[in-house]
């Protein structure tokens, strides 16, 4: 038999449109609202965090800034009694003081400049002993400075560097020769244990010489033309007990311009053999009142001998100085 229809379906077919009925509301797209979250459960009851921009201005409210941290240390050395504020300016570097501490204050300039500040300096650097009275000197502070440069200006004195140092040297007969002490007929040098050497000259006239800066040794301008402190040349020579000789210093303060200001000339000093005056002796002069103008000492010195004997017979020297005096 043929198969029968099917039975007819209750419902609409799927691709029919479902109509909203007329009865039901419509819908219209509004403006966009910002999502914002909600507080953490976690966090609640909890006061809230500020800001990295906030908590950088409450650090800083709470620190002191060094400009107000230095002013009210400036505060509290000026209410310093005087010789407790000089004893903490003693202990600074010399040239802080005259470079900066000077300029900080009228009352600090004063201390700068007067005397018992660098009176107390001189004291604690054993420069004088501690019971030197303070109108001993005029200007402690020119003391002071000239007493920490004071040494020999002059280089190789003693021949341990041979020629080294020395400049227009003059080669007459042999020669310059360094020798160690005694030397062939010659003494010790009791003076000074540290001296082991010596200059010896020969049978033509030998000599040799060396110019200081002294503005390239530290001393400045207005301490030389004002000031001028004394200025010490010595010089040690001897000769042999076989040989006589002859022996010379010459010094000269010169200007900028290389002219002479002052001169110190021994002439030519003879030594006989076998004479009382064989050991080492010492020459110096002192300069002072040079007046203005000097910048450089010219220190010379040469010898011979008086036999014309080939060799180095003529006049030996050795711990040669130059000294720029407090």
């Amino acid at each position: 038999p043929a198969p029968s229809a099917p039975a007819p379906s209750p419902w609409p077919p799927c691709h029919t449109l479902y109509r909203a009925p007329e009865w039901a509301p419509t819908f219209s797209q509004g403006p966009a609202i910002p999502w914002t979250p909600g507080p953490n459960p976690e966090n609640v009851g909890q006061p809230e965090e500020a800001s990295l921009e906030e908590q950088q201005e409450e650090a800083g409210a709470g620190e002191e800034r060094p400009e107000e941290a230095e002013a009210e240390a400036a505060a509290y050395l000026d209410e310093l009694p005087e010789p407790l504020l000089l004893r903490v300016l003693a202990e600074l570097p010399a040239a802080e003081l005259v470079q900066a501490c000077r300029l900080v204050c009228l009352r600090w300039k004063e201390l700068v400049d007067g005397a018992p500040l660098w009176l107390l300096k001189c004291q604690q650097e054993g420069l004088v002993p501690e019971g030197g009275a303070e109108d001993e000197r005029d200007h402690w502070q020119q003391f002071y400075f000239l007493s920490k440069r004071r040494r020999n200006l002059l280089r190789n004195p003693c021949g341990e560097e041979d020629l080294e140092g020395w400049c227009d040297v003059e080669h007459g007969g042999d020669g310059w020769r360094v020798e160690e002490l005694p030397g062939d007929c010659g003494v010790e040098f009791i003076h000074d244990e540290s001296v082991k050497k010596f200059f010896a000259s020969s049978f033509e006239w030998c000599r040799k010489a060396q110019v200081i800066d002294l503005q390239a040794e530290g001393y400045w301008e207005e301490l030389l033309d004002t000031t001028q402190p004394a200025i010490v040349v010595k010089d040690w020579y001897s000769g042999r007990s076989d040989a006589g000789c002859l022996y010379e210093l010459t010094v000269k303060l010169l200007s900028e311009h290389e002219d002479v200001l002052a001169e110190f000339n021994s002439g030519q000093v003879a030594v006989p053999p076998d004479s009382d005056d064989a050991g080492w002796i010492e020459i110096s002069h002192t300069f002072t009142d040079y007046g203005p103008g000097v910048r450089f000492v010219r220190f010379e010195h040469g010898g011979q001998d008086s036999v014309y004997w080939k060799g180095w017979f003529g006049a030996r020297v050795t711990n040669s100085s130059v000294w720029v005096e407090p």
